[in-house]
C-alpha cells in the first residue's frame, strides 16, 4: 500500500514538471513572437517616416538626355623666356641642363628665392632666374603671324604649316627619314634639306630655317632685341635670331 502511494506521488510529480516545462516553453515562444512583432512594427514606422508621402518620385536615368556639367580645365600659370640664351638649371640651381630661347613658353610650377621652376617637357623640370621670365606679350592673330613668316621666307611653301603638331611616325611617312638627329635634355632636332624640326614629347614643336637673309616683318614684336625678336600669336610664334649677317627663322606651335 505504501509503495503504491509512492509510485502515485512520483507520477504526479513528473506530470507537474512536464506541465511546468510546457508552460515555460509557451511563455518563451510568446515572448519571442512579441519581440519580433515589436521590431517589425518599429521598422515599419521608420520606413514610413523615411519615405516621401507622395508617389511622385523623380528619377534621372543614366545616359538620359540630361545635360552634363562640362569639365573645366584648370588654367596653367604660363611664363615666357624674356632673354635669348637663358640658362636653365637642375634642382641644385648650379648645373646647367638646357639653354632656352627668347619667347620660349613654359608652365611655371613655383617661385623660390629668386628662381622660377619650369615644366620643360613631360618628364623634365628646370629652374631659371626670376628676372629672365616675363608674362607680358603683345597679341597678334595667327593670320598676322603667318603673313609675317611668309614675308621673311617668301620661298617656303605654306605646306610647312601642316608639319606643326605632327607626330614622329607621321613625319617619317610625309618626309622620310631625316639626314641627322640631335638631342638635348628637352628636345630632338630632325634635320632635312633646308630646315630642321624641333620635336618635343614626340611631336613637332617648331620648324627652323637657318642661314636666311636678314629681314623684318611689318608687325610689332613682343620683344625686339639685338640677339633676337619674338612675335606672339594665338596658337603660333615667330622668332628671328640674327647672327653674322644672316638669321635663323623659327615658326613654333604654342
Amino acid at each position: 500500500m505504501v509503495k503504491e502511494e509512492v509510485r502515485t506521488s512520483r507520477a504526479a510529480s513528473r506530470k507537474r514538471k512536464r506541465l511546468l516545462r510546457t508552460l515555460m516553453a509557451l511563455v518563451l515562444i510568446a515572448s519571442l513572437v512579441g519581440v519580433i512583432a515589436l521590431a517589425a512594427l518599429m521598422d515599419s514606422k521608420d520606413t514610413k517616416t523615411a519615405l516621401p508621402e507622395t508617389d511622385e518620385i523623380a528619377t534621372e536615368m543614366v545616359g538620359s538626355d540630361s545635360e552634363e556639367e562640362p569639365l573645366v580645365e584648370e588654367a596653367k600659370d604660363v611664363v615666357y623666356i624674356g632673354a635669348p640664351y637663358t640658362k636653365v638649371y637642375a634642382d641644385d640651381r648650379v648645373t646647367v641642363v638646357y639653354e632656352a630661347d627668347l619667347g620660349d613658353r613654359y608652365e611655371r610650377l613655383e617661385t623660390v628665392s629668386g628662381f622660377v621652376k619650369l615644366q620643360l617637357n613631360e618628364r623634365l623640370t628646370g629652374w631659371v632666374t626670376e628676372e629672365r621670365v616675363t608674362t607680358e606679350t603683345s597679341a597678334a592673330t595667327d593670320e598676322e603671324i603667318t603673313s609675317a613668316w611668309q614675308a621673311v621666307l617668301p620661298a617656303v611653301s605654306d605646306d610647312a604649316l601642316q608639319l606643326l603638331g605632327m607626330d614622329r611616325e607621321s613625319v617619317r611617312t610625309e618626309l622620310g627619314a631625316p639626314k641627322a638627329v640631335q638631342r638635348d635634355q628637352v628636345n630632338e632636332y630632325h634635320f632635312y634639306d633646308g630646315f630642321f624640326l624641333m620635336m618635343r614629347d614626340g611631336k613637332v614643336k617648331a620648324i627652323d630655317w637657318d642661314k636666311q637673309p636678314v629681314a623684318s616683318p611689318e608687325l610689332t614684336a613682343s620683344s625686339d632685341q639685338a640677339s633676337g625678336s619674338w612675335y606672339e600669336g594665338e596658337t603660333m610664334q615667330l622668332k628671328l635670331f640674327p647672327y653674322s649677317g644672316i638669321m635663323r627663322v623659327r615658326l613654333e606651335q604654342k
